[in-house]
């Protein structure tokens, strides 16, 4: 098994709120302080997936899928969730080994297997296997968030959803850490802040690699907290934005070179400040955005219906674009839309 080498990064101050989600459950209360370990800079990635993987280890077990169904205000399985999939979470022993196997499909579906470091990242699509032993990763588990492509045919989308295989030649319980939950939820809570303050930066292209070698090691610290179990660059690239306003706005973005053709699709998901979703107008899938050519552009808080969401002012929105054609290339347009605001419009 490999050694934890975590980087340092300054600690950083500041508080909100934070939902947490349903999979993990509230802190437990009767959790003995004095007997938690504190949560540090150097730590806080590993205590950060450890609560992730503690949840499911309370809710459902070791070696069991929990299948999920769509996204929504009242349905909230990991921070900044994504609308345009269902998600199925399990956490897995491989310390014997595990084959992971997503079945072949027309639709976009993935299984997402990350270690317990946040790192490892490797995805499988349609059609594809692998094998992983504890030799391969951080730790002797993995955490599985694979998405199923939403259709508007939920039996369907349900039937794909519980086709996703794996299969572990050992089911032992997963151990928490001892982390004190308190401490993870604040930590995680003034890292979000900083960023959702402009005081520091967030890239996702380099904050989710296979190892500590492939990741920037603040880009790595910060992504844990805003939006940890996102995807490499190359499944998808994200861009996290800020809503300084209440009042109606327009965003403008360019369109992304994506494998359209393939299943690929952009959308965009809004948040309250804390990263949870605060309203039933909180999507908008590129389908419903205005095409304007080389360009997407939609609303916020203006008049509702497709191509408008609401958001509180200080909250913020993700968008997402799955399958690149050319990872770097998409990275370019990454770095013109985070420079975007939004401009007032009429309601």
């Amino acid at each position: 098994m490999k050694k934890y080498i975590l980087a340092i990064i300054p600690a950083l101050a500041i508080s909100t709120t934070g939902v947490l989600p349903a999979f993990c459950g509230k802190p437990d209360e009767n959790v003995d302080a004095a007997a938690s370990k504190p949560v540090t800079e150097e730590n806080y990635v590993i205590a950060e997936s450890d609560w992730y993987f503690a949840g499911v280890q309370k809710k459902a077990g070791v070696n069991t899928w929990m299948h999920d169904d769509p996204v929504s205000k009242n349905n909230q399985q990991v921070i900044r969730s994504n609308r345009d999939v269902v998600y199925s979470i399990a956490i897995v022993d491989v310390s014997e080994g595990a084959t992971f196997t997503v079945p072949p499909s027309d639709e976009f579906q993935l299984i997402h297997i990350i270690d317990e470091a946040h790192l490892f990242h490797q995805v499988l699509l349609n059609g594809e296997s692998l094998e992983v032993t504890a030799a391969d990763i951080e730790g002797e588990y993995v955490y599985l968030l694979a998405r199923t492509k939403a259709t508007e045919d939920l039996k369907d989308t349900k039937a794909r959803q519980t086709a996703l295989e794996f299969k572990a030649r050992a089911s032992r319980p997963y151990p928490s850490k001892g982390y004190d939950e308190k401490e993870v939820i604040a930590f995680r809570e003034m890292l979000v802040g900083r960023v959702n303050a402009g005081e520091e930066t967030l890239e996702g292209h380099n904050a989710f690699g296979k190892t500590l070698k492939d990741v920037d090691p603040h880009n790595y610290l910060y992504a844990a907290a805003y939006g940890w179990g996102g995807l490499p660059m190359t499944t998808a690239q994200y861009v996290p934005m800020q809503v300084k306003s209440d009042q109606p706005q327009k965003w403008t973005i360019p369109k992304p070179d994506l494998k359209w053709s393939e299943k690929g699709f952009l959308s965009a998901t809004f948040y309250g400040a804390d990263g949870w979703i605060k309203e039933d107008d909180f999507y908008i899938p590129h389908d419903d955005m205005k095409d304007e050519g080389d360009y997407y552009s939609f609303t916020t808080n203006a008049k509702k219906g497709p191509g408008n969401a609401t958001v509180e002012k200080g909250g913020n929105f993700v968008i997402r674009m799955y399958l690149p054609k050319d990872a770097d290339a998409v990275k370019k347009t990454v770095d013109i839309i985070s420079a975007i605001e939004g401009v007032p419009t009429e309601q």
